[in-house]
C-alpha cells in the first residue's frame, strides 16, 4: 500500500532568543537575537561573522501574515503568499477520479463487512491539504513566547533553501470515513453479558432466559486512519483485517436450559369448603411464576399482602387463640404448608416458620407452617447458585369434593439418583385431662354445645431424609414442633322454662337447681327505736367499655 510521503527539512542557520538560553543584547529598547551557525549554544557576546541580529519586531513581520509562507508548494505548484480559498481555487477536481469504484471491506475474526459507500464519490482533499499548508510554520513547542516566535521565525526562513511540499489526494474525508467504519463496526464492540434467567412461562413450565453475549474490543480510531491512509494513497479496492480482543461468557442460555427443571412437587387435599378454597387459589394465582435469584429470599407476608375482601378473600375457618373461627382468608396456611414441604424436598434454606396450635390435617404432623397477617410467617431462602421458579396451583377435584393444592420447585436438580422425603415424626402425645365447662344463659337447660375441641399436647419433629437410589443414607432434621394441650371447651344451658337462670359445677358441668329462697314473715314490734340516718348516697361510675 503507498503511504503519503513524509517530508523533513533541516534548518541551516538557528535563532538565538534575547532573555533564554542566548546572551541578551538591549539596543535602543529593542529585543535583539541572533541566528546562524552556533546562536543556541552560549558563547561570546559578540556576534560572530556567521550569525546575523534580527530583532522581535522583524520577526513578527515575517511571520504576521495572513497567507501561505514563502517556499511551500502544493501538487508542485508554489502556492506562497496565497490564502487557503485562492489555493483552492487553483486546483480543479478530476472528474474521471471522482468516479472511480469504492470497494472496501473489514475482515472481522473471519467475517467480512462491506462498507456502504453507496452514492459515495471520491473527492480531492484539496481544502485540508491547503490548510495543513497554512499551518505551517504557526506552531512551535517553546517554553515562552518568544522561544515559540524564534522558533516559528527558523522553521519560516529554512524554506528559502528546504522548501516544503505537500501532495493532494483523491479521497474520502475522514469524517465519511469515520462514518462509514462506525455503522459496520459499533455493533461489533460489545460487552459481557451472561445469560440470566429473567421469568418463568408457567404454562410450558420453562425459565425464560435472556441469552450471554461475548465482550469484543475493536480499536475503531485505528481502523478509520488505516483505511483513510489507503484512500489518501489512492488505495480504493482493499480488504482490511480487522483485530479484535474478545472474551467468551462463562453462562450461556444452553447451559441454564441443561442445568435447571424440576426439582421437587408437593401436592395437598383441600375440604370441600368453597370460601376457604377460594381463599387458597388466590394465594396460588399471587406467588405462580415466582422467580428467585441466587441468594434471594421470600417472605410469605410481604409477598402475598394483607388479605383483605377488596381483594376476593373470603371469610372461613382459621385457628385464633387455640380456637377455630372464621376470618378474612382463612386456610391460606395450607399453600404455606404445601410450599415449606416442596421447599424442603428441594434442599433450601428455611429462615422462618411456625407450628399450628394443633397439627394440620393435610400434612403430616410436625411439618405444616402457619401464616397470619402481622404474625407468625414463613420465609425461605434459595442458597443455590441457580435461579429458582415456583408453580402454585389450586385445581378442584373431579367429584367436586374439595380440591388439590400443588407446589412445585424448578431450579437445579438434586443430583442423579438422589431424591429428599420430608417426614414428620411425633416423639410424645398426652391427652388433656379435664373438660372446661361454661355457663351459658342463652342455651336452656338440658342442651350443650362444643365451643372449642380437645387437642393432645404433642411434641414432634420434622426431618429431611435423604435417599440414593430408594436407600436411605442421611436424615437432617428441619424443625420442631410443641402442639399444647387444649382442653375441650363445653356451653352448658342454664335458662330454666320460668326464665330462671341456674349455675353451674365448673367441674363436672352439672347444672345447680338452686331452689328459690321464701320471703321472711312479720315479726312483733319490740317498741320504739330511734331513727337512724339514711346511709350517704353513692356516686354512680362510668359505664365500662364492652
Amino acid at each position: 500500500m503507498k503511504k503519503k510521503a513524509q517530508y523533513k527539512h533541516k534548518p541551516t542557520r538557528k535563532i538565538l532568543i534575547a532573555g533564554i538560553a542566548v546572551a541578551a543584547v538591549i539596543a535602543i529598547g529593542a529585543a535583539v537575537v541572533y541566528f546562524g551557525k552556533g546562536a543556541m549554544n552560549p558563547g561570546p557576546t559578540n556576534p560572530s561573522r556567521y550569525e546575523t541580529k534580527v530583532s522581535m519586531e522583524e520577526m513578527r513581520a515575517v511571520l504576521d501574515i495572513g497567507t501561505i509562507y514563502n517556499g511551500i508548494f502544493i501538487n508542485g505548484q508554489d502556492v506562497s503568499g496565497k490564502t487557503v480559498d485562492e489555493v483552492v481555487a487553483m486546483f480543479d477536481d478530476d472528474p474521471g477520479m471522482n468516479n472511480q469504484p469504492i470497494n472496501i471491506t473489514l475482515s472481522v475474526t473471519g467475517t467480512v463487512y462491506s462498507l456502504d459507500t453507496a452514492g459515495l464519490k471520491l473527492e480531492s482533499n484539496i481544502r485540508e491539504i491547503a490548510e495543513e499548508a497554512y499551518q505551517y510554520g504557526r506552531e512551535a513547542s517553546g517554553a515562552t513566547e518568544e522561544e515559540k516566535l524564534g522558533l516559528r521565525y527558523e522553521q519560516v526562513i529554512a524554506l528559502k533553501t528546504d522548501p516544503k511540499y505537500f501532495q493532494t489526494a483523491i479521497t474520502l474525508s475522514k469524517d465519511k470515513v469515520s462514518k462509514l467504519v462506525h455503522e459496520v463496526l459499533d455493533p461489533l464492540n460489545t460487552e459481557l453479558k451472561e445469560a440470566v434467567v429473567t421469568g418463568f412461562d408457567v404454562v410450558n413450565k420453562v425459565f425464560v432466559i435472556e441469552d450471554s453475549q461475548y465482550e469484543m474490543h475493536i480499536d475503531i480510531e485505528r481502523v478509520i486512519d488505516d483505511i483513510k491512509e489507503g484512500l489518501d494513497a489512492g488505495v480504493y479496492t482493499e480488504m482490511y483485517y480487522v483485530s479484535a480482543s474478545t472474551v467468551s461468557p462463562t453462562v450461556t442460555k444452553e447451559f441454564l436450559e441443561s442445568h435447571l427443571g424440576l426439582v421437587s412437587t408437593t401436592k395437598t387435599s383441600t375440604s370441600y369448603d368453597r370460601n376457604r378454597n377460594t381463599n387458597i387459589r388466590l394465594v396460588c394465582e399471587t406467588v405462580n411464576g415466582l422467580v428467585l435469584q441466587p441468594g434471594e429470599s421470600f417472605n410469605y407476608n410481604s409477598f402475598v399482602g394483607e388479605r383483605t375482601a377488596a381483594k376476593g378473600y373470603k371469610e372461613a375457618g382459621g385457628i385464633y387463640d387455640g380456637q377455630l373461627r372464621d376470618e378474612l382468608g382463612g386456610g391460606i396456611c395450607q399453600v404455606s404448608g404445601t410450599m415449606y414441604h416442596s421447599v424442603m424436598k428441594a434442599d433450601l434454606q428455611v429462615d422462618l416458620r411456625y407450628p399450628h396450635s394443633w397439627p394440620s390435617a393435610y400434612v403430616q404432623t410436625g411439618t405444616d407452617a402457619t401464616v397470619t397477617w402481622g404474625g407468625a410467617n414463613f420465609q425461605f431462602t434459595n442458597n443455590t447458585d441457580y435461579p429458582i421458579a415456583m408453580i402454585a396451583e389450586y385445581r378442584d377435584k373431579d367429584n367436586g369434593n374439595g380440591g388439590w393444592c400443588t407446589i412445585e420447585i424448578y431450579g437445579r436438580p438434586i443430583p442423579d439418583g438422589m431424591t429428599i422425603e420430608f417426614v414428620g415424626v411425633v416423639h410424645s402425645s398426652r391427652a388433656p385431662t379435664k373438660v372446661e365447662y361454661v355457663a351459658d344463659p342463652l342455651l336452656d337447660v338440658g342442651k350443650t354445645e362444643t365451643e372449642r375441641d380437645p387437642h393432645n399436647a404433642i411434641s414432634a419433629s420434622a426431618y429431611q431424609v435423604f435417599y440414593r437410589d430408594g436407600e436411605e443414607v442421611k436424615r437432617v432434621k428441619a424443625s420442631s414442633s410443641n402442639y399444647r394441650m387444649i382442653n375441650a371447651l363445653i356451653r352448658v344451658g342454664v335458662k330454666g322454662e320460668n326464665g330462671t337462670i341456674y349455675t353451674i359445677d365448673p367441674l363436672t358441668g352439672a347444672v345447680v337447681m338452686t331452689p328459690t329462697p321464701t320471703p321472711p314473715g312479720p315479726t312483733d314490734p319490740t317498741g320504739p327505736t330511734d331513727p337512724t340516718e339514711p346511709p350517704p348516697t353513692t356516686v354512680p361510675t362510668d359505664p365500662t367499655d364492652p
